[in-house]
């Protein structure tokens, strides 16, 4: 526990055999429970893991998916999960070991502090924190916040894709998690939502760690899909807000997205 909250890690994974058992013995010894969830992968991720739950089964669990079905899938997996073990805060830490433990408190403490319901990463409100990233991305992920504040019409957004994040069991519960985009999108996807449901959202500057990994992101083809799904994400908040202004409840927009 963490000053008397449960806490779960969740590791979304897909061929991650090089990296998944430093992140999996990197998760401090406060949380409670660590959700690995295989993605489908054709590499040895999954036996790894296992190898590795076999010496804390309480504490380690292992999912393995039928078939891939996205990294958004796979976070919704663990939270699933966590809602199911009565886990207070649910963290999401990628397998790719680009996401450093010690953190972890950063993410915590203003959620227990009362001063947020989803914490995140933002690496894009420093520069120091954004060396090693490519001109590219960096534009990718520039223009992609600035597309998901304005669907989202929440301009306190900053690192939209960063997947380093904390979220409270309360506000998965006003969530449908079954609607959250499968796939990579997912995180600008559920910003929306976490909007629209009046989620306390609050970004904390944190670098990631850039090493030989390499990102399994294709800007060419994942900036048009994510800007179509703002796209349909923005109708949707528009039309759910007016409606609900049209309800005999007028003073605020929905505390929950089901």
């Amino acid at each position: 526990m963490y000053k008397n909250k449960r806490i779960g890690v969740i590791v979304p994974a897909l061929n991650e055999e090089r990296f998944i058992a430093t992140v999996i013995i990197g998760v401090p010894k406060y949380v409670d429970q660590i959700y690995v969830i295989d993605d489908r992968s054709t590499d040895a991720t999954h036996e790894i893991a296992s190898e590795l739950a076999k010496g804390n089964p309480e504490r380690i669990r292992v999912i393995r998916h039928e078939q891939n079905c996205g990294v958004g899938k796979s976070v919704v997996t663990g939270y699933k999960s966590c809602l199911s073990d009565n886990i207070d805060i649910a963290v999401v830490m990628a397998g790719d070991n680009q996401m450093n433990p010690d953190q972890i408190p950063r993410l915590l403490d203003p959620i227990i502090e009362g001063k947020a319901d989803y914490s995140a990463g933002d690496r894009l409100s420093d520069i120091e924190h954004i060396k090693g990233m490519s001109p590219w991305r960096q534009l990718g992920n520039w223009l992609l916040k600035w597309l998901t504040r304005i669907a989202a019409w929440n301009f306190n957004i900053s690192d939209p894709q960063h997947g380093y994040n904390a979220v409270t069991r309360e506000t998965l519960m006003r969530l449908n998690l079954d609607h959250i985009y499968p796939r990579y999108g997912y995180l600008n996807d559920m910003l929306v939502k976490l909007t629209v449901a009046r989620a306390r959202i609050l970004y904390l500057p944190m670098p990631c760690v850039y090493g030989s990994e390499k990102s399994k992101i294709r800007y060419w083809h994942y900036i048009p899909s994510v800007s179509w799904l703002l796209l349909k994400d923005f109708l949707w908040r528009m039309k759910v807000q007016l409606l609900h202004r049209d309800s005999s409840d007028k003073s605020s927009i929905p505390d929950s997205v089901k």
